[in-house]
């Protein structure tokens, strides 16, 4: 029984420190495109609220 609560304990904590790697990564991912666009001249308001196009 101590090797199945091993590997469940293992598996578990595999897990988790995937599922936090991914969202670390995705946080860096937003945060670096933000920072381009500031660096672009693209303010944080014009992202949330585009010009509408004109035709």
């Amino acid at each position: 029984m101590k090797t199945l609560e091993k590997l469940t304990l293992a598996t578990a904590t595999a897990a988790t420190a995937t599922a936090l790697g991914i969202s670390i990564r995705q946080y860096l991912r937003v945060r670096s495109e933000r920072v381009f666009r500031l660096a672009a001249g693209e303010s944080p308001y014009e992202r949330r609220h585009p010009k509408p196009r004109h035709a």
